[in-house]
C-alpha cells in the first residue's frame, strides 16, 4: 500500500516538478510588478495572468502527457488541456493534470492498437492526422464538459483552504503533512497537491500560506539542531552536516532517517509546523510562488513585498518549537544512539571471494531518491568523491527511484524506496541505506569496491575470451551472452536481456521500456524455449546499431503458460529486425543443438552456434 501510494503521488510530482523553474519565474514576475510589489509596473504585470491560465497548465499537459507517451503524448497532452482552460474561467492545474496523461493514454492505446497494421508510405499521414482529431475531440470534451467540473472542483479545494484559514484551522494539516514527508511524499504533497492550489490563490490574493505548508525548513532545522545539541553518538556527529544541506541546501530528506530512528520525534515536527503556520496565519502573511527546494533561501526570494521578515520569523519560530520540544525527547533517553553511523570508512567490513568478484564488475552505481534530484543528487556526489582515490572509473549518478537506468549494476536508496527500485529495477543489487550522508551499507560497498584491485586479475578473461569480447562490432559479443540465469517472471528476464542490449551499445536505455510495453500487447515466446523480446515500432529511434542479446534460464521462465529457457533480446535499425528473426530461428532449428544451448554452462557454446 506504501508503494502504491508513492507511486501515485510520484505520478503526480513529475507532472509539475519540471516546470518548477516556470512557476518561480511567474512567482518572481508577480513579486516584482503587480501593483503591491517591489517595483510595481503596470506594463509588466501583464505578463502574469496569462502565464498563470495559459503557460503553467499547458506546461503541466504537456509534461504529463510527455511522461506516458513520449513527445506524442505531450502534444496531444497540451491540445486536451487548452480545451478545460479555455471552457473555465480559473487556472486548469488541476485539469492539466487530468487531461494531460488521460490524453497520452488514448494515443498510445490507439498506437498500439494500429502498430503493424499501416501500409509503408503511410505511417506519417496516419501518425499526424490521428493526434490532431483525437486530440481535437478530446479539447472538444474538454472545453464543453470536462472544464466546468474541474472548475467546481478547484473553487472547492479553495474554498476548504480559505475556511481552515479564516478559522485558524489550517494549523491541523500538519498532523497529515509531517508523517507523510517522513514516508517519501513530499515531493507528492507540495508539487502535486500545493503548488497547483497554490498558484491560484496567488492569482486572487497575491500571495498564498499553502506554499509553505509542506516546505518550510524550520521543523527539519529545529530537529537537526536538537540532534547537535542534545544527541548522542553519531547521529549528534553527523547534525553539523545536515543542518548545512538542509537549511541552506533544501533537501529535507536528509532529516528523515532523524525521526525514523526514533517515531516519537514526528510530534515535535508537527507542533513545529503548527506553530509557524499559525503565526503566518494571523500576520496574513504568503509567499508569491513555490519554494522549491525548501531552502531559508527560497523562503526569502519568494516572499512578498514587506512580508519577509514575517516569513522569516514563522521558520525560526518552527525551528525553536521543535528544537525545545525535540531536546525533551533526546534528553529522556539513555542509550547512545547508534542507528546513524560513524562518517568514516573503517576496515572491519570484510569482503569474502564472491562480493570481491561482484564488485569487481560494478561499472554503474546509481544513487535513486523520490525525485531524483535532492537526496540522491547529493549521495551521488559525496560518494563520488569518496572512491576517486580508488581510480575504478565508476559511473556514479543520481535518477529518480521510479526510473532506474537499464545499464545500473548497483542501486543506491533509503530503506523507504528499496521495494520500489526493486520492482522497477529486479535484476539489479539494491543497497538500502537509512541515510546518504553515512551509512554502514555504504561503508561495506565501498569495501567491495576497494577490494577490486585484489581480485582483477583473478576474473579477468583469457586471451580468446578478451579477444572476442573486444569484437563488439558484430550483431552478437560473448558480452552479451548470460548463462544459468535466474528470474522471477517474464518481466524480469525481458530487463535482463534489454540490460544486455544496453551494455553492448546497440539501444538506448528507453528501449527497455519499449520492450516492456511491446511485451503486453501480445507474448513474444516463439516456441520450442525461446522467446524474442523487442522494441516497438516508436522506439526505432532508440536503436544505435543492429544487435542482440541472449539470456539462458536453465531453469526455465514463465511466459504466459509457456517455459521459456532462451530470452533472445533483438533490436535492429530499420527492418533488419525481421532478418535477425530469421537468422535466429535457422541458427536453433536443430533441436538436439537448441537442447545442449538451454543448459550449457559455457556462454561460447551460443555464440558459436549463432554467429556460425
Amino acid at each position: 500500500m506504501r508503494d502504491k501510494i508513492q507511486n501515485f503521488g510520484r505520478a503526480l510530482s513529475a507532472m509539475v516538478m519540471p516546470n518548477i523553474g516556470a512557476f518561480i519565474a511567474w512567482g518572481l514576475i508577480t513579486a516584482l510588478f503587480i501593483p503591491t510589489g517591489w517595483f510595481p509596473n503596470e506594463h509588466l504585470a501583464k505578463l502574469v495572468g496569462p502565464m498563470l491560465t495559459y503557460m503553467l497548465p499547458l506546461l503541466i499537459g504537456y509534461t504529463a502527457g510527455h511522461n506516458v507517451a513520449g513527445v506524442r503524448g505531450g502534444v496531444i497532452g497540451a491540445i486536451a488541456t487548452a480545451g478545460v482552460i479555455v471552457g473555465t474561467d480559473v487556472p486548469m492545474f488541476i485539469g492539466a493534470m487530468i487531461m494531460g496523461p488521460l490524453a497520452a493514454w488514448i494515443i498510445k492505446k490507439f498506437d498500439t492498437a494500429v502498430e503493424g497494421k499501416i501500409r509503408a508510405g503511410f505511417e506519417m499521414l496516419v501518425n499526424n492526422f490521428s493526434l490532431g482529431i483525437i486530440g481535437m475531440l478530446l479539447a472538444i470534451i474538454g472545453y464543453l464538459s470536462v472544464g466546468g467540473a474541474i472548475s467546481w472542483l478547484t473553487e472547492l479545494f479553495e474554498s476548504g483552504i480559505v475556511y481552515l484559514k479564516d478559522h485558524n484551522m489550517l494549523p491541523l494539516v500538519s498532523i497529515f503533512i509531517e508523517p507523510a514527508k517522513v514516508m517519501f511524499l513530499n515531493n507528492a504533497i507540495n508539487h502535486g497537491i500545493l503548488t497547483p492550489l497554490g498558484s491560484v490563490q496567488v492569482q486572487e490574493f497575491g500571495e498564498s500560506i499553502i506554499f509553505f505548508l509542506e516546505s518550510n525548513p524550520g521543523p527539519g532545522f529545529g530537529l537537526l539542531m536538537a540532534y547537535w545539541v542534545f544527541g548522542k553518538g553519531t547521529a549528534k556527529s553527523s547534525a553539523p552536516g545536515a543542518v548545512l544541506i538542509q537549511f541552506i541546501g533544501g533537501i529535507h530528506e536528509i532529516y528523515y532517517p532523524y525521526v525514523l530512528s526514533r517515531p516519537l520525534l514526528i510530534l515535535p515536527m508537527i507542533l513545529g509546523a503548527s506553530s509557524s503556520i499559525l503565526f503566518m496565519t494571523l500576520a496574513h502573511a504568503g509567499l508569491i510562488g513555490p519554494i522549491s527546494p525548501g531552502s531559508i533561501i527560497s523562503v526569502i526570494i519568494m516572499s512578498a513585498s514587506g512580508k519577509m521578515l514575517i516569513n522569516v520569523a514563522a521558520v525560526l519560530i518552527a525551528a525553536t518549537v521543535t528544537f525545545l520540544t525535540s531536546a525533551l525527547i533526546l534528553r529522556r533517553s539513555a542509550k547512545e544512539d547508534d542507528t546513524l553511523p560513524e562518517n568514516r570508512f573503517k576496515p572491519k567490513y570484510k569482503v569474502d571471494a564472491e562480493r570481491a568478484a561482484a564488485a569487481a564488475k560494478v561499472a554503474h552505481i546509481v544513487f535513486a531518491c523520490d525525485a531524483g534530484m535532492g537526496s540522491s543528487a547529493l549521495g551521488a556526489t559525496r560518494f563520488r568523491k569518496r572512491v576517486e582515490s580508488l581510480g575504478l572509473g565508476l559511473k556514479i549518478d543520481n535518477h529518480s527511484v521510479n526510473s532506474i537506468p537499464a545499464d545500473a549494476d548497483v542501486v543506491v536508496c533509503q530503506e523507504g524506496l528499496a521495494s520500489r527500485a526493486k520492482g522497477n529495477a529486479p535484476s539489479v543489487r539494491i543497497v538500502a541505506i537509512k541515510n546518504f550522508l553515512e551509512d554502514p551499507a555504504l561503508d561495506a560497498l565501498y569495501a567491495e569496491l576497494a577490494s577490486r584491485k585484489d581480485v582483477v586479475a583473478a576474473v579477468a578473461p583469457t586471451e580468446g575470451e578478451e579477444a572476442k569480447e573486444k569484437d563488439n562490432s558484430g550483431v552478437l559479443a560473448l558480452t552479451s551472452i548470460k548463462v544459468g540465469a535466474k528470474a522471477a517472471d517474464k518481466w524480469e528476464a525481458i530487463a535482463e536481456a534489454g540490460g544486455l542490449l544496453v551494455k553492448g551499445g546497440y539501444v538506448g536505455m528507453d528501449y527497455v521500456n519499449a520492450m516492456m510495453e511491446r511485451e503486453k500487447v501480445a507474448t513474444t515466446y516463439l516456441g520450442m524455449g525461446i522467446a524474442i523480446p523487442h522494441g516497438t515500432q516508436n522506439a526505432k529511434r532508440e536503436v544505435l546499431r543492429t544487435g542482440i542479446s541472449v539470456v539462458q534460464y536453465p531453469e526455465g521462465v514463465d511466459f504466459d503458460g509457456e517455459k521459456a529457457y532462451l530470452v533472445i533480446g533483438i533490436a535492429g535499425v530499420g527492418d533488419e529486425h525481421l532478418e535477425l528473426l530469421a537468422r535466429v530461428s535457422e541458427a536453433l532449428d536443430d533441436e538436439e543443438v537448441l537442447e545442449r544451448l538451454k543448459s550449457t554452462t559455457n556462454p561460447e557454446d551460443i555464440y558459436e552456434v549463432l554467429n556460425a
